[in-house]
């Protein structure tokens, strides 16, 4: 109760409609960022530690831009309870103004919470709907007279860095992520602007979708499908519907507008092109991507302009891309995925290049049915580092009587995949690998960190165990890149492991060559395989006897 006492102080909550609210028992890891529209529009920054939401008035609101600094005025706690919380407080009430959740999901802290709380730097990984990756909470010394802690809010440089030349995903996403509606569609009065643009955006996909031949998505999960040999790779058709216009032609049934749009640069590959690898490939691609909820990387104007992160639908959407309310703690979340082939090449129209999955299915999202290691090499880390790093791990999950399996991300580094027998909750699998990533580190710390921290990872791999968060992603097989050359994310059998192996070598040009010429699918037993997480201990005195 003496937690929320400030906060209860400040609100008449006969006249407010914001939870009152209690401190929790629970142990959880939620985050929330609020748009508030107050004296002045900020953003409220939120975590959950302790049973209540710590907050920060973020002046600015959150930055992308790796290294730039935000203040972040420390507020009373909240109750978990108003991270759910939407609508307008009164005028003359403490706060008075419209509220809206424009972003939340889960945060993994980086060591003790509450130790670098005290302490004044937290470092943390955000997997929100717009937020992602690592950020740095530090705490400024007190000045004179200043009732109120200020800290800076700072984006880490990691893969969802922008720099001040991208836009700005405050302007980029200002909507709301739980009702889709504005500022000022929640204030009184304004409650239907969102509905109509919901039923606008609705009307538009089903006049596209009535003037396509595309069939309809498949209902039944393909994460167990039966993998077909690869000799039936093959050049989708490809036509000009009679009714396009003459800068469209159709790939599996999907209209491509702009199809000569180039993509890649270097290699001058065009969005049509693009849907027709996806097409000849998606025997490979589908048993890895159906039925998984999605994250994905837009990029319109093609690999070498903006970028951006899309997790939810947008207007004009093709229903070939499926949306679905998933059901959450606060409520309910929106995830998007995919059932066929016209699915993906629904993705290409829109100008997505990389689909990034969750380790779970449709089916039964709260029990992953893959975890994953992300090895991601730092400065002088040589490729031959990052294999035997890979082939330790596997040692390790081996001697715990798990298989795994190895893919390329078409970067630099490598992803560790088992599959599991869905069982385990997401906490138990995070706990499992988490303990598994800090062994590997504590035995050799000069050549691994589980610290996602730049400064701590040159000369290092830095083992990312928390993939396997609820929520969190990792680029699908056989994906494309949104880098130079049009890389492709692609599974190998360990055997092909090698230095002479090069980590960004697979390509939209050379893939189908590859699976042309392959005997065996490297991961055609992925899908058969039952196995089950082991228990905790075990992994431990796995770890205390490979340290002994």
């Amino acid at each position: 109760m003496a937690k929320l006492a400030s906060y209860r102080a400040k609100r008449d909550f006969t006249k407010t409609s914001e939870p009152e609210g209690t401190a929790a028992r629970r142990k959880g890891f939620s985050f929330v960022v609020q748009k508030h529209d107050a004296s002045r529009l900020h953003y409220d920054f939120r975590l959950e530690l302790d049973g209540v939401l710590k907050s920060w008035a973020v002046a600015k609101g959150p930055s992308l831009v790796k290294g730039e600094k935000r203040l972040a005025v420390q507020v009373e706690d909240h109750p978990l309870a108003y991270a759910d919380f939407e609508g307008t407080i009164p005028e003359r009430q403490y706060g008075g103004g419209t509220v809206l959740v424009w972003d939340r999901g889960t945060w993994e802290p980086e060591g003790d919470p509450n130790e670098g709380y005290d302490k004044g730097r937290l470092t943390f990984r955000l997997d929100g709907e717009k937020l992602h990756g690592t950020w740095h909470l530090v705490r400024m010394a007190k000045r004179p007279r200043e009732r109120q802690e200020s800290w800076l809010l700072i984006k880490a440089d990691d893969a969802y860095a922008r720099t001040d030349r991208d836009p700005d995903i405050l302007e980029e996403q200002p909507l709301s992520v739980k009702s889709g509606r504005s500022l000022d569609e929640i204030a009184p009065g304004r409650t239907a602007g969102g509905a109509k643009a919901k039923k606008a955006a609705s009307k538009a996909a089903s006049k596209a979708a009535s003037k396509t031949s595309a069939a309809s998505p498949a209902d039944k999960p393909a994460s167990r499908a039966k993998r077909p040999s690869p000799d039936k790779t093959s050049k989708p058709e490809t036509s000009k519907p009679e009714t396009s216009k003459s800068d469209s032609v159709e790939v599996a049934g999907i209209p491509l507008t702009h199809p000569e749009r180039v993509l890649w640069d270097d290699q001058g590959l065009t969005k049509q092109e693009l849907a027709e690898f996806y097409a000849g490939i998606a025997e490979w691609l589908l048993p890895h991507l159906v039925n998984r909820p999605l994250t994905l990387i837009r990029c319109p104007g093609g690999a070498q302009k903006k970028c951006f992160v899309q997790r939810h639908s947008w207007a004009g959407m093709n229903p070939a891309v499926r949306s679905t309310g998933a059901p959450v703690p606060s409520g309910t979340l929106e995830v998007l995925t995919v059932g066929d082939i016209q699915g993906v090449v629904a993705l290409v129209q829109a100008g997505v290049l990389e689909m990034h999955v969750w380790n779970a299915t449709l089916e039964d999202l709260e029990r992953p049915d893959r975890l994953i290691f992300d090895l991601d090499p730092g400065e002088g880390v040589a490729w031959r580092q990052v294999i035997e790093g890979a082939l330790a791990i596997r040692q390790r999950l081996q001697a715990l009587g798990l298989e795994s399996f190895v893919k390329t991300t078409g970067g630099k580094g490598l992803h560790l995949v088992a599959p599991l027998t869905p069982k385990a909750s997401w906490k138990e699998v995070l706990a499992f690998t988490r303990e598994l990533a800090e062994a590997v580190a504590r035995d050799e710390p000069e050549r691994y960190t589980t610290t996602s921290l730049k400064t701590e990872r040159e000369g290092r791999i830095f083992i990312d165990y928390l993939r396997n968060n609820r929520e969190a992603s990792a680029v699908a097989p056989y994906s494309t890149r949104s880098r130079p050359g049009a890389p492709v994310a692609t599974p190998v059998a360990w055997e092909e492991l090698t230095p002479d192996l090069k980590p960004n070598g697979f390509t939209v040009e050379t893939l189908n060559r590859r699976l042309t010429s392959l005997r065996e699918d490297p991961w055609a037993r992925i899908a058969t395989i039952d196995q089950v997480l082991p228990e905790a201990r075990r992994s431990k005195r796995a770890s205390q006897k490979k340290g002994a």
